[in-house]
């Protein structure tokens, strides 16, 4: 009798957590408009589900344009379309927001990201290894939720929080045997293409090279499964989907950390950008070859290298998928103390300092009205770069040259 009071008192408390939680999210929505990107996504859904409108259907842009400018977008002055512009599978995740109103809608989605900023810190602590203090567990969970990105994203109601949960879970049940789960993930993860898309193709060649067939069943059924519900429901919606994505680069000005420094230099832009994306890619590849047929600490390093460097040659992403790298900090953290015990922890606190405060000073200085400016793409990224080959030798054993490893071949 015991372990069901205490048990009921726990989901008791967890319940009032929760629902104080939302309450607050539901005065900060009411009081204060905005969350944007999830109002494109909530417009979609209850245009379709509630009217019976495609998402992609131009009146549901101009419908969020209205809402946030009281116009239509001009995009000559920055103004974003605000289009759906997610594949129709997000629908698993937007369809019941759609069947409520905006405010309590915003409200429970904004608890969900902060669940999910939650969660991804505890997935990205386990999937390292780490076992940081009770303290530093506090001071990780903190950070998960007040650095520059996690705050972003659920200002603005992104869903790369909640996708960047199911990329670290999936990667956690990998590393833990747990196949086929961890592969439906990894196809769920599809939702927000972007962030996951050379990933997801990572995942399938390693799993072929080791035979772990489970995780191809995982990802294949997965993906069949998403398009044919959503095909059978809407069969042209890819190609209504594409036409919003091919729209996306006339109102937008930021590509890629790559195409910022490209920009640098507008005379030879396209050439630079063609050349920074072909080594990149190239150098990824070389990595993917290097751990085929190899065991899953080289697939955790390489799989984590391949979520960075898809977000530096995207087509167009955003700072909020940058949450996608909280596994890699925590990996490249957890090598750090483990390698080098106090100096080790003291870096890690400084570095934590770094990340969270730094970064919301660099916003602060190089804001302009409320527009984030293209210099935030660029620190994080090349951070995660430079951790992860740093602490490459001593993650991937026995540490070998890469030289080496291509001779074997």
């Amino acid at each position: 009798m015991r372990p069901v009071i205490n048990a009921f008192i726990v989901i008791l408390v967890i319940g009032l957590i929760l629902a104080g939680l939302t309450y607050a999210n539901y005065r900060f929505s009411a009081e204060n408009p905005g969350g944007n990107d999830f109002l494109a996504r909530w417009m979609g859904a209850r245009y379709w589900l509630v009217n019976g409108i495609s998402p992609y259907d131009e009146q549901v842009s101009l419908a969020s344009q209205q809402i946030i400018y009281g116009h239509p977008a001009d995009p000559s002055i920055g103004e974003d379309k605000n289009h759906f512009v997610y594949p129709l599978t997000s629908m698993i995740f937007f369809g019941p927001f759609g069947l409520l109103d905006y405010v309590p809608a915003r409200a429970i989605w904004m608890t969900v990201l902060e669940l999910s900023l939650i969660g991804l810190a505890v997935v990205s602590i386990r999937l390292a290894d780490w076992k940081p203090s009770a303290a530093k567990v506090a001071l990780l969970l903190l950070f998960s939720l007040l650095w520059y990105h996690s705050a972003r994203s659920i200002i603005l109601g992104q869903f790369a929080a909640l996708n960047a949960f199911l990329i670290a879970l999936s990667l956690l049940l990998i590393y833990r045997n747990q196949d086929f789960i961890g592969g439906l993930l990894v196809s769920v993860s599809l939702v927000k293409p972007q962030m996951s898309i050379f990933f997801v193709l990572y995942v399938l060649i390693w799993a072929i090279s080791v035979r772990r067939r489970e995780i191809l069943l995982g990802v294949l059924s997965g993906v069949i499964i998403q398009f044919g519900v959503t095909l059978a429901l809407m069969p042209d919606w890819p190609l209504q989907w594409i036409r919003q994505v091919l729209d996306y680069p006339s109102y937008t000005n930021t590509g890629s950390p790559l195409s910022v420094i490209a920009n640098a230099v507008p005379g030879i832009r396209q050439p630079v950008i063609l050349f920074l994306n072909t080594v990149f890619l190239g150098y990824m590849a070389i990595e993917w070859f290097i751990s085929w047929k190899k065991n899953v600490n080289q697939f955790i390093w390489t799989a984590m290298l391949t979520l960075v460097i898809t977000n530096m040659v995207a087509f167009r992403t955003a700072t909020t998928n940058y949450l996608s790298f909280m596994p890699v900090l925590f990996y490249i953290f957890a090598v750090w103390e483990k390698r080098w015990g106090g100096i080790g922890r003291f870096f890690v606190t400084v570095s934590l300092f770094v990340l969270a405060v730094g970064l919301w000073i660099l916003f602060l200085f190089t804001v302009q009205g409320n527009l984030e400016q293209p210099i935030m793409y660029l620190p994080v990224p090349f951070i995660c770069l430079l951790g992860l080959w740093w602490v490459r030798w001593y993650a991937i054993k026995p540490p070998r040259l890469m030289i080496d490893d291509l001779s074997d071949r």
